[in-house]
C-alpha cells in the first residue's frame, strides 16, 4: 500500500500519513482497503478521482454510519461495526480486513460505509485503473453475505426479509420477455434509471428480481432514502412507483389483454377508457388517497415502517420496514406482520390509513373499503359483467352474464377481429376494459381512487346503454340511485 500511495502522491494526498509507526500521526493502514484520505472531512480516497460520486455520497446516511453507532453507545460492538465500517463485510474481501485489520490509531480511516464497503478493496484499482474495476453486486436475498442484503437485514431492520416475501422480491414476476423487462427484470429496470450503472450482473443472463438498487441509488442524494425518483409527485414519469405501475392503463387496438398495472393512473384519475364527453368532479380526489394528507402517494400507504413491542412485557419484538409493500398487511395478535396473502379485516393492520389522520380508526377504514366493494359490485360490475367461468375474459351469454355478455352475444362484431372491433375501439370493448380494470387489474378494487373508480363505472354503464339500445333499462330504484350518485360525483357523459 505504501508503495502505490507514494507513486500516486498527487492523486492521493494520504501518502504523508502512510508510513510505518504506531503513533497517531503515523498510522499503519490496511494493505488492500484504502479508506479515507481525510477522515475529518469524510473525503474518501476513491472520491479524489470520482468527484461526483463523493459529493453525492457524503450527503447520504452511509457517510454518517459510524456516528449512528456512537450516538447509541454501540460503536465498540464488533457485530455492529461490520456494517458501519469499511471491511470485508458485504463484499468479496476477507472479513477480517480493513477496519478489523488495523490498530486503533488507524481505525478512523475506515469508519462509515465508504465506497469499498460495497465495491471491495480499492488498492488494485488504484494500481491499475484500466484493468481492474471493483464492481459491486445488485444481488439480494435472505442469508446473502454480499451486497445490500448483508447489512440491511435482521430483526432491527428486516428490509431484505420483507422485500423477499413481496412481489418485487419473490421472483414470480421476473420476465425474459424484452417488452416486459423494463419493469420485470432487475438488470434492465436499473438501466432505465441509470444508463451508466455498472455492476457484476450487467453482462450476465438477465434474471434478477427488482432488487434494492433498482429503487435506491447507492450514490444518490436528491431524494429521501436515496430513492432514484421522488415519491411525492403525481406524475407517471417522475414518480418512482408510478414509473412502472402504469402499464396498459388505457385500451389500445394492438392489444387484446385488459389493463395491466394501472395503479398510478387510477390514483391520479386518468386510467381507463374514457366514455364520450366524460367528466366528473376531480376535486373529490383531494379528499381521498391523493390528498395533501398523503403526500407520499403510493408509498404513504404501501411503505409503512413501524416497531412492535410485546403487549404484556412492553419489550421490543420486531421492526417492520414496510418493504412487503402491503397497505393493510395481515398481522398476528401482537401486531406482527405474518406475511399471509389473505386474512379477515380483523386480522389486518390499518394504521397506514389512520396515521395521517385520513381515517379516524382502522374499523372506519375497513368499513369504507367493504362498502366501496359492495357498492361497485352491486351497482355496476355485476350489472355489466359476471365472469361465471372465472377465465378473466368476456364471454357471451350464457357462459358469462351481465350487459356486456349480452352485447357479446347480440353484437359479436364489436369484439371481433373481423368486425367493427377490428378497426375501432368500440363502446363494448372500452366498457369491458373499465370493468376489468377496477375489478381485477387495479388490485385494490377501486380503493386507490374510490370517487374516480365509481364515476368511471357509472359513465361506462350509461355509455353502454346509450350505444346498445336493445339492452334492458335498469330497475327504477337502481336508476334513481345512479342519478343521485351521478349528481354527487359530478358525472357528465354524452
Amino acid at each position: 500500500m505504501k508503495r502505490y500511495l507514494r507513486t500516486l502522491a498527487i492523486l492521493l494526498p494520504l501518502v504523508a500519513a502512510c508510513v510505518d509507526g504506531d503513533d497517531p500521526a503515523n498510522p499503519t493502514l490496511d494493505a488492500d482497503f484504502i479508506g479515507y484520505s481525510e477522515p475529518a472531512d469524510r473525503q474518501t480516497t476513491c472520491g479524489n478521482c470520482h468527484i461526483s460520486k463523493q459529493a453525492a455520497w457524503v450527503q447520504t446516511a452511509h457517510s454518517q454510519a459510524f456516528a449512528t453507532l456512537e450516538n447509541i453507545g454501540m460503536d465498540d460492538n464488533p457485530v455492529c461495526q461490520q456494517c458501519h465500517t469499511v471491511s470485508g463485510w458485504a463484499n468479496q474481501a476477507d472479513d477480517s480486513s480493513g477496519f478489523f485489520a488495523v490498530g486503533a490509531n488507524a481505525k478512523h480511516f475506515y469508519k462509515d460505509v465508504q465506497c469499498e464497503s460495497c465495491h471491495g478493496p480499492g488498492a488494485p484499482h488504484v494500481l491499475n485503473p484500466e484493468s481492474t474495476q471493483p464492481l459491486t453486486t445488485i444481488f439480494a436475498d435472505t442469508g446473502a453475505t454480499v451486497g445490500c442484503a448483508a447489512c440491511h437485514s435482521g430483526d432491527h431492520h428486516p428490509f431484505v426479509e420483507e422485500w423477499r416475501s413481496s412481489a418485487h422480491g419473490n421472483g414470480t414476476h421476473v420476465s425474459t420477455n424484452p417488452s416486459c423487462q423494463g419493469c420485470h427484470n432487475g438488470e434492465v429496470a436499473l438501466r432505465r434509471f441509470d444508463r451508466d450503472a455498472k455492476f457484476i450482473e450487467m453482462s450476465g443472463t438477465p434474471g434478477q428480481q427488482i432488487t434494492c438498487a433498482v429503487c435506491h441509488d447507492p450514490h444518490g442524494r436528491d431524494n429521501p432514502a436515496q430513492l432514484r425518483l421522488p415519491i411525492n409527485e403525481p406524475s407517471l414519469e417522475n414518480n418512482l412507483c408510478m414509473n412502472c405501475h402504469q402499464r396498459n392503463f388505457a385500451p389500445v387496438m394492438t392489444s387484446t389483454r385488459g389493463a395491466h398495472s394501472p395503479q398510478g393512473p387510477l390514483l391520479i384519475g386518468i386510467a381507463g377508457w374514457i366514455p364520450p364527453d366524460f367528466n366528473y368532479d376531480s376535486t373529490l380526489a383531494l379528499s381521498s388517497h391523493g390528498s395533501e394528507r398523503n403526500p407520499r402517494l403510493c408509498a404513504g400507504c404501501h411503505v409503512e415502517s413501524f416497531t412492535i413491542t410485546d403487549q404484556i412485557t412492553g419489550q421490543f419484538q420486531v421492526s417492520s420496514t414496510g418493504h412487503r409493500f402491503k397497505a393493510i398487511p395481515c398481522v398476528d395478535a401482537n401486531g406482527v406482520p405474518t406475511g399471509a396473502a389473505n386474512c379477515p379485516d380483523g386480522e389486518r393492520r390499518f394504521n397506514a390509513c389512520t396515521s395521517s389522520g385520513c381515517h379516524a380508526s382502522g374499523a372506519i377504514a375497513s368499513g369504507l373499503r367493504n362498502l366501496l366493494r359492495d357498492q361497485l359490485t352491486t351497482n355496476y360490475i355485476d350489472v355489466m359483467w359476471k365472469d361465471k367461468d372465472n377465465d378473466g375474459q368476456l364471454d357471451p351469454l350464457p357462459i358469462d352474464s351481465g350487459l356486456l355478455a349480452q352485447v357479446r352475444f347480440t353484437t359479436p362484431g364489436d369484439f371481433s377481429a373481423t368486425g367493427a372491433g377490428a378497426t375501432t375501439l368500440t363502446v363494448g370493448e372500452g366498457v369491458w376494459f373499465n370493468v376489468d380494470l377496477v375489478k381485477n387489474a387495479d388490485g385494490s378494487f377501486g380503493v386507490h381512487n374510490p370517487f374516480y373508480a365509481e364515476a368511471l363505472l357509472l359513465a361506462s354503464l350509461q355509455a353502454l346503454r346509450d350505444r346498445y339500445t336493445y339492452l334492458p333499462a335498469p330497475p327504477a330504484g337502481l336508476q334513481a340511485r345512479m342519478n343521485r350518485r351521478a349528481t354527487m360525483l359530478g358525472v357528465r357523459s354524452r
